[in-house]
């Protein structure tokens, strides 16, 4: 099999130098290229295939950011590094919209191994390149058009409260993986790992967040996006909405704040399909699950999950959606925590219609210890979540 390869993009010799020596034990695994600036950048990508390209952020001329949303158009197979060590809102707003994962420079060598081996990684076992072609392509994903207004409105004004903040962007599948990418980068100042959508507002602030929505490519809508494919994107957002809110009262205190995140993004391939790729031919699959070109949404999702970075467990939840869980009795850990939830709004008016039922596999987990020990009622507890996400869907 051929090599990996990668590509280093840095106007200044002496980075490209410090790369080439920090990274030369990794030669027998790795084929790498050095290109003096986004320009030689382009011409190596289009003479030659690479999997991952690492570019600093300030250039001459063409800038970081300019080049990797090139990358994007052009090459959406390639993983988009940043290794920059300028932090000014700003030009960090400018390139969170055109990475997949950011590094602080100086970086140990270690630090930027670790990721260049992880985007190397393809998830999709049936359509792997097909899948990181369709996902690397996403550098934001589009708003429900009826949400644009109430989120842009939330976001306005110097005095935005931290549980507005909060609540807005809870309220937006595209907005919440966007953040989550961000806040899980030490470029953006993370420390440990983020699930919890108040860790995000927290850990990002508020003022970077109004950046990032105030630049206009993160809430917007696709033009392409017809009255089916609205619709049907509604109603997953109901879905995962309620199923977001039920998950909170089903999951263990530590495993809380990835199974919400993993309930709200768990149909975010399709927003990717739906919504028109240039894979995709914008209109709404049939069946839904078909995806792009016959390849399932759900794993468009993960695949774009994965290169954005988000926390293990969130990814695995999304994945396992729909796979029966036969959950350990020292509990139902992330993925049967969403599977339960999931299969309780089956059973309401916020269901996904692309689903089944499966209530065998239900009435299996609710006699789960974590479940069945306290006196909650989860049929109610599911049509209250169905209620509440109907209530709060923009008209």
């Amino acid at each position: 099999m051929n090599k990996p390869r990668v590509l280093f993009v840095d106007d200044e010799p002496r980075i490209l130098d410090g790369l080439r020596r920090s990274l030369r034990g990794r030669r027998q695994d790795w084929d790498m290229s050095f290109a003096a600036g986004g320009a030689e950048a382009l011409d190596e990508l289009a003479e030659s295939t690479f999997d991952v390209i690492v570019s600093d952020m300030r250039m001459p001329g063409m800038d970081g950011a300019e080049l990797l949303t090139l990358v994007s158009e052009r090459h959406p197979e390639v993983a988009r590094v940043v290794l920059s060590g300028h932090t000014e809102r700003e030009a960090a707003i400018k390139v969170a919209v055109a990475g997949h994962r950011f590094l602080t420079k100086p970086s140990e060598p270690d630090a930027v191994i670790a990721i260049i081996e992880q985007l190397m990684v393809l998830t999709s076992q049936t359509h792997p390149v097909a899948v990181r072609r369709i996902a690397g392509a996403v550098r934001s994903l589009p708003s429900l058009p009826a949400h644009i207004d109430q989120l842009s409105a939330a976001f306005r004004g110097p005095d935005i409260e931290l549980r507005t903040a909060v609540d807005a962007a809870s309220h937006d599948v595209g907005l919440t993986a966007k953040l989550l990418q961000l806040s899980n980068s030490a470029f953006f100042g993370a420390r440990t790992r983020i699930a919890s959508v108040d860790s995000v507002v927290n850990a990002l602030g508020v003022p970077t967040i109004q950046a990032l929505v105030g630049l206009g490519q993160v809430l917007s809508s696709s033009l392409a996006w017809d009255a089916p494919a609205e619709r049907h994107l509604s109603i997953a957002w109901r879905h995962a909405a309620a199923c977001a809110s039920i998950v909170g009262s089903m999951a263990s205190p530590g495993n809380r704040p990835y199974a919400q995140a993993a309930s709200l993004l768990q149909d975010i391939g399709r927003f990717v399909c739906v919504t028109g790729s240039k894979s995709c031919d914008g209109t709404v699959p049939e069946p839904v699950d078909a995806g792009c070109a016959g390849i399932p949404c759900r794993d468009v999702g993960v695949e774009l999950l994965h290169l954005w970075g988000l926390p293990a467990p969130i990814i695995s939840a999304v994945a396992a959606r729909d796979t029966p869980q036969q959950a350990s009795p020292s509990g139902l850990g992330v993925s049967g925590a969403v599977r339960a939830a999931h299969l309780l709004l089956q059973q309401t008016s916020s269901r996904d219609p692309s689903a089944g039922t499966h209530e065998d596999e239900l009435e299996a987990l609710l006699t789960h210890p974590q479940l069945a020990s306290g006196s909650v009622d989860w049929h109610a507890a599911a049509a209250a979540a169905s209620e509440r996400a109907m209530q709060r869907a923009p008209e």
